[in-house]
């Protein structure tokens, strides 16, 4: 089958599936055939990922404001990041910027509640600004971000900056529940190929691992709506500490609980 069946703009960089699977094994086969075209390394024994009527689709406005949450975090976490602590100045900033402007200040994780009150480490901070590639998952979902490519790099920073600036609710059309799952089974694929790479120290094929991690995130968040990890007041919850495993089962609860520092241990 022809490289441009896969794409609608063709080329490596583009990661948008032209086609789109009705049934988890569709969707598989799918990412394979892209995976193939890539040149990025796959095993056919990966399973199967949700079936369609395996997931809730979020709402329109629970997805708004899980973005705007996640981008006043990330900016609070990169002021810490860069000056050592939060501004007295920058805290009421962003109190009056999900409370007045959004009315969603009450969505925050407990995580991006740290942040936003200049509570968290440097460290933390580090991590929280990873979530620039969560955010731009969402932003593809809302149909804000034409295309997700080939997660070699990071997303344009000042484009989610010029969004989130401005009102864009009103822009906002979700993708389809099948689209977003082509999606997730594509990016799980690649973050298989990024974790085996690391461990047995082989060609990624360009994919840059942290992109992948945060990106499928981003997208594991879209689609479990109602598990036990959705209650964003826990600590563990599904977007501070998605599940981001590689095969299945999932992971014991201990190892999702060590993610963030797992991710930091591999960036330094």
């Amino acid at each position: 089958m022809a490289f441009s069946d896969f794409f609608k703009k063709g080329g490596k960089n583009s990661a948008n599936a032209a086609k789109i699977g009705k049934t988890a094994q569709e969707r598989k086969d799918i990412s394979i055939e892209i995976l193939k075209s890539q040149g990025v390394p796959f095993t056919l024994h990966l399973p199967l990922r949700y079936e369609t009527d395996e997931v809730t689709p979020r709402e329109k406005d629970e997805v708004i404001a899980r973005a705007i949450c996640s981008y006043a975090a990330i900016m609070c976490a990169c002021s810490i990041r860069d000056e050592g602590k939060l501004a007295d100045e920058d805290k009421q900033g962003v109190q009056g910027f999900l409370t007045n402007r959004y009315g969603c200040i009450d969505k925050l994780t407990r995580m991006e509640r740290r942040v936003t009150q200049g509570e968290a480490s440097r460290d933390e901070a580090v991590n929280m600004g990873w979530k620039y590639e969560s955010l731009w998952a969402l932003m593809w979902a809302m149909g804000l971000v034409e295309e997700l490519r080939f997660p070699s790099e990071i997303c344009d920073c000042a484009f989610v900056m010029d969004t989130f600036g401005g009102d864009f609710s009103a822009r906002v059309k979700l993708r389809g529940t099948d689209e977003i799952l082509q999606a997730l089974d594509l990016i799980y694929r690649y973050h298989w190929a990024c974790v085996n790479a690391r461990v047995h120290g082989t060609d990624g094929a360009g994919l840059d691992e942290e992109v992948v991690m945060e990106r499928r995130g981003g997208l594991e968040w879209l689609c479990c709506k109602g598990a036990g990890n959705d209650n964003l007041t826990d600590e563990y919850n599904a977007w501070d500490y998605p599940d981001l495993n590689t095969e299945r089962p999932f992971f014991p609860l201990y190892v999702v609980r060590n993610f963030a520092e797992f991710r930091f241990r591999i960036k330094h």
